[in-house]
């Protein structure tokens, strides 16, 4: 039997493809009561829901446990089950030994998702029949129970996935970047670079790597890792081999380097935006994609919602929301991807205690004022620089109408907050919603209370 840990998406999903299978499953959630279950869990003869006492019964019956994203290492469960011998497992190991179709892993700090998304429309406007999901949305063990299956599958991987995979293997695999993230559950910045470099664990040398050379820190050990063909990566820098983005194309490096397509009318912001696109570029031209269908999807792909997106323009005013950036690093690439003059919010309930990484990029004079908001304002305006107009209030909306106050036409307005939601909102996509709600409310003169 196996045993379930965390009932999220991810872990619903590999009850239900257990079920699927006919095998009895034993299932641990420490925020959730039976009551909250979904109908077709609560009402299976084959679900049998345990409490933290009664782990130690079940554990001579157990066989492999599959834990869900975001279940801390340290968990008790986790930790008796390691204890006792048993297998702890991510849903994407699960899912490997299932699946009849090639992955494309995706893992970095920041970018993940848009990448991910921006591969997946490419790869479908070429003609490919594709998979796209993991940390992005749709978890892979999804995919087994599709009627057919994908010719590609391009997920997104998150360091919590890819700790716990042991033989997944990824015939091409790609880091995007790596910042200072999930140091409340990861020990070290050490360990959070181990686990997302277990991306290239089983790799065959006919595989693919891809990662920027433009993390020097990180790269040559990267180089070390890697066990299939790599591809570098550069933005803004000629390379003599590999591929790189210089003004508005990609060349492929070489003596002399070539031009292989345009980046005119790519419309997504910023140098980062360019390190994801050319990443999704490397994957489409490993994958035989040509540079015509490339141009012609970056042409009309817009981004996703909550990751620098454009809400809209109001008596010359523009608005960004960026909800989805959660760390002070994220929020630092939004800052410098935007031209001034720019009236940033920050706040919420912070991952980290260190926000030094913020000062010197809010010290730049294209910041005319901060807003702070939330539970953790205070730990923000420690590292506020010293010249910066700034006030600090409670909730999101007292933040949108300072931030509104202060702006004047030709100003952007960016909520980038360097923190969770988790003080006020249920997740980053509900408080990125009540911001646009804000917003979009200036017209009409009123601001509508959160749902």
């Amino acid at each position: 039997m196996h045993c379930v840990i965390g009932l999220g998406r991810t872990g619903l999903a590999v009850v239900r493809f257990f079920l699927n299978q006919g095998e009895r499953v034993f299932v641990f959630d420490d925020k959730l009561k039976e009551k909250d279950f979904p109908d077709w869990l609560s009402g299976s003869p084959l679900v049998t829901p345990i409490t933290l006492q009664e782990v130690e019964s079940v554990l001579p019956l157990v066989e492999e446990c599959v834990v869900s994203p975001g279940v801390h290492p340290g968990h008790p469960v986790v930790r008796r089950f390691e204890e006792w011998g048993i297998p702890v497992i991510s849903e994407i190991e699960l899912a490997f030994r299932y699946i009849s179709f090639p992955l494309v892993g995706i893992t970095g700090s920041c970018g993940k998702s848009t990448t991910v998304s921006l591969i997946g429309e490419i790869l479908r406007k070429a003609g490919w029949d594709v998979f796209v999901g993991g940390n992005l949305g749709t978890p892979l063990i999804e995919s087994v129970l599709l009627p057919k299956p994908p010719a590609i599958g391009v997920v997104e991987l998150s360091s919590f996935q890819l700790e716990r995979v042991y033989t997944a293997r990824f015939f091409i695999a790609g880091i995007l970047n790596l910042y200072p993230n999930h140091l409340d559950y990861h020990s070290s910045m050490e360990e959070y670079f181990q686990a997302k470099g277990r991306i290239f664990l089983n790799q065959h040398h006919r595989d693919w790597a891809l990662f920027p050379l433009s993390r020097p820190l990180w790269q040559a050990r990267w180089c070390r890792m890697a066990r299939g063909r790599v591809i570098p990566l550069g933005v803004g820098v000629r390379l003599f081999e590999g591929l790189y983005a210089l003004g508005n194309a990609v060349f492929e490096g070489g003596v002399p380097p070539r031009k292989i397509l345009s980046l005119e009318g790519c419309s997504l912001p910023g140098h980062h935006n360019r390190e994801n696109v050319l990443m999704a570029v490397a994957v489409a031209r490993i994958l035989g994609v040509r540079s015509e269908t490339i141009e012609e999807v970056l042409r009309s792909f817009q981004g996703l919602p909550h990751r620098l997106e454009w809400v809209g323009e109001w008596n010359g005013i523009t608005y960004y929301n960026d909800s989805k950036s959660t760390t002070p690093s994220s929020t630092r690439v939004a800052i410098e991807a935007l031209p001034g003059p720019l009236i940033v919010i920050l706040g919420g309930k912070a991952k980290l205690t260190d926000f030094s990484e913020l000062t010197g990029v809010l010290a730049l004079e294209k910041v005319r004022c901060v807003v702070v908001y939330g539970a953790s304002r205070k730990t923000i305006e420690a590292f506020l620089p010293s010249r910066i107009r700034s006030f600090s209030v409670e909730s999101l909306e007292e933040a949108v109408k300072i931030a509104c106050r202060e702006a004047k036409p030709g100003d952007t307005v960016l909520l980038s907050p360097a923190c969770t939601s988790w003080d006020a909102y249920e997740n980053f996509e509900v408080r990125g919603e009540h911001f646009k709600a804000l917003v979009h409310a200036l017209g009409k003169g009123s601001f509508p209370e959160p749902s």
